[in-house]
Formats: C-alpha cells, structure tokens, sequence
C-alpha cells in the first residue's frame, strides 16, 4: 500500500519543506545566512572601493591626478595643491604627489682636489703634507679661472619643483633630479668662473649670478620643472703646491688691511683731540688753502684765510664747534692776552696816580718804590743776611729752618723722579 506524501510548504521559512529531517533544515538554514552574509560583505567592499579614491594634499607637496595614464584637468589646472579630494579609484584614475620643498645638493668632489679622506676640519699644513706633486685629472677636480690660473672650490646648490608636469613627465625621480642638478651647474660654475680671476675667486667673490643662469638655461630647456635657489661657495683653495705663496700673500693682504684701518682710527682719534668735532671741516678747509696757495689763486687763498681766522676766533666752523687742543690753546691765548692788557692796565693806572706825587715829591716816591721792591722780593722763600753799616766784614747767620725745607723738598723730588721711573719700566 503506498501513502501519498503531502504537498510541500513553507513552514518555517521560505524554501524550508517541513517534511524533511531536522539536518536538512539546519543546511538550509545554514546557507540561507551565509548567502546574507556574502550579500552584506559585497555591499561593504563596493562602498570602500568607492570612496578609496579619496586623498589629501600636504602644505609641503602638490599632486597629479592621471586617468587612465593621461593628466585629468586643464594645462593650468592639472596641479592640486594643499586639500582633500576624491579621485576614481584605482586603476581608473592615479594620483601622483611631487615634493614641493627645497632640496640640498653638494658639489664637495667635483672642483676638489682628492686626499684619500674628508678635509674638512684639517690644517693647510696637513693638506699640503698629504699631497705633493701635480694634479690628476683622474683623481683631482679643478677649476680654470678667467686670467689662466687653476683653483679649487666646494659649492652647496639649492634647488625645487617649480613645475610638477614637466618635472613627473622628464624627470619623474629624486636621484635623476639630482644628477641633472649637478651636471647643469657643473656647466655654470665652469662657464663663470673661465671670465673671473682667480685673486677674486680666492677671497670667496664670484659671479654666483652666471653660474646659476647658465645651470638653469640648461635645465629650462630639457623641461626638468626644476629651479635653482641658491648657489653658495662653501670653501676654496689654491692648488696645494703652491697654497703656501698663496696664504702668504694673503697674510701680507690682510696685514696691510689692518694697519689702513689702524692708520685711520689714529687719524680720527689725533684730529679727535686736535680740533674735537670740527677737525674734519678744519682740515678739509686748510687743505683748500694749500691747494689755492699752490695753485697762484691768491683771492681763493684769500678767502679760505679769513675763513680759517673767523672759525679759530670763535670756536666754530658754521654749525660745527672747534674743540680739543686747538680749542684749549686758543682759550689759553685768550686767557693770557687778557691778563697781560689787565697787567698792563694795573701799570698805567698806577703809574698816572704815582707821577704827581713823583713830580712833586720824588726822592720820597723813589723810597717808598724801592721798600716795596725789597718787600716783594724778600717775601717767600729767601734766605735774608745783614750787614752792618760802615764795615767791611761780613757776618752769616744761615736760618737752618729754610735748609731744613729745602732739603725737604730735594728729598721729596727726588722720590718723585724715581716712582715716574718705575711706572715707565713696568709700561
């Protein structure tokens, strides 16, 4: 007897029939949430693949967004700087970042002559010592200057991005930016220094402007995107068998500097204490005086005479005093031309009081003048004897308190002149 198995149905979920075993419900079951799983995990990785093309632009760099290998954007618009944006995600679209900061480059080996080890730090004396004999163009880096003279030298580059395109279009590469760099201003530094000689060359003073026009022609024209900064002469050097001739003609240099300068600062300082702040405009006034003098112009002399007068008369040359030791020397002028009119003065007056009582009374007068000639000349510091009249023999009574002084006072110099001694000894 066969039984019919009834019409299959949803029992306890869509496609679950409720006559089958409890195993094959729970696989359904099974793959039922796996599939959800897989639906929801697909979803998530669509949305993340999405918004993966989202970037962002530093202060220090610029980006280049390539869609299928071609620059998305305008020329003048292909350049994305500081910000955030959304590009499509790879491998639609590609987004490049250049950096944009000035990068270093040293040019130490290139015009530098070789010494088995880094120089930098080391005497002359131990260069020289670690080098004789001539140059090897092999080995030895060289630099021939404008009047046919060979030096060395070490210079530090500075250099950018300037133009992303063209720099990730022919350059691309940091080490190839680099090596284009150095060959570009290897071509300017040679072309600048064949018309500078090599005296200005020593003492650091280079045409820096040519070498880096001709160093950029070279790297405008190959469209690197690259622009050089800066070019500065870090060292330079003489070659080392004849460094020595070299330094001594720059001590010579240099000493002779510093004795000009020395010569200057006692020239201000004499003319300082000369003539104070009017010794320049003194000087520069007299000088005019030779010259007119000189040259047979009497009224120019003339002029600059009266000039010259009216300044040390007063003191001052238009708005600029007079002082110092001419300043003192004419006040003491002035001073003694002073007290010998007062002197003179005191004379006449004295002589006009004394002639009438002269003319009347002279032998009286004459006394009395000659008591105080006696007066003047006996006050102070003298030694007085006395005779007595209608004798010839002379009696001396020395006072020994003027002795005692004045051996005093021989002591007293004495020691004075010794200790002015010592302390010019000790100077």
């Amino acid at each position: 007897m066969t039984v019919d198995s009834p019409s299959p149905r949803l029992a306890d979920g869509p496609g679950v029939d409720p006559a089958l075993d409890p195993a094959q419900q729970s696989l359904a079951e099974a793959l039922r949430v796996s599939f959800g799983i897989l639906k929801f995990a697909m979803l998530a990785l669509l949305v993340a693949y999405a918004f993966s093309g989202t970037f962002s632009v530093g202060s220090n760099e610029v980006a280049l967004r390539l869609r299928f290998g071609d620059y998305v954007g305008a020329p003048g618009e292909r350049v994305l700087e500081r910000g955030t944006y959304l590009a499509a995600p790879f491998p639609i679209e590609q987004v490049i970042k250049v950096d944009t900061r000035p990068m270093t480059l040293s040019l130490d080996r290139e015009f530098w002559y070789e010494t088995g080890s880094d120089d930098r730090g080391r005497t002359r004396d131990q260069i020289r010592s670690s080098r004789s004999g001539p140059l090897d163009p092999l080995r030895d880096g060289s630099l021939l200057t404008g009047d046919l003279n060979i030096a060395h030298a070490r210079w530090t580059v500075t250099y950018k991005v300037t133009d992303p395109v063209a720099y990730m279009t022919n350059v691309g590469e940091k080490p190839l930016a680099a090596d284009l760099v150095r060959c570009a201003m290897q071509q300017g530094i040679v072309h600048a220094l064949a018309q500078w000689p090599a005296d200005d060359l020593l003492k650091g003073v280079v045409n820096r402007e040519v070498a880096t026009a001709v160093a950029q022609r070279q790297l405008t024209d190959m469209a690197t995107g690259l622009t050089i900064e800066q070019v500065a002469l870090d060292q330079v050097s003489a070659p080392v068998s004849v460094m020595g001739a070299f330094d001594a003609v720059t001590t010579a240099e240099t000493d002779r500097s510093q004795r000009i300068v020395a010569a200057w600062q006692d020239r201000a300082r004499i003319l300082g204490e000369t003539a104070g702040e009017g010794a320049d405009a003194l000087v520069e006034l007299l000088e005019h005086y030779e010259r007119s003098s000189e040259a047979g112009t009497m009224e120019s002399a003339a002029e600059a005479e009266r000039t010259i007068d009216e300044a040390l008369g007063g003191l001052r040359l238009g708005d600029v005093p007079i002082g110092g030791e001419v300043a003192q020397a004419i006040n003491a002028a002035k001073t003694y031309r002073t007290q010998v009119v007062e002197r003179v003065k005191a004379d006449a007056e004295t002589f006009t009081r004394l002639l009438p009582q002269y003319e009347k009374t002279p032998r009286i007068i004459l006394s009395r003048l000659w008591e105080d000639a006696r007066e003047q000349i006996l006050t102070g510091d003298v030694e007085t004897f006395y005779t007595v009249p209608g004798q010839l023999e002379l009696q001396l009574n020395r006072d020994p308190a003027i002795q005692q002084e004045r051996q005093k006072q021989q002591v007293k110099s004495l020691k004075d002149q010794q200790q002015d001694w010592k302390a010019g000894n000790r100077k």
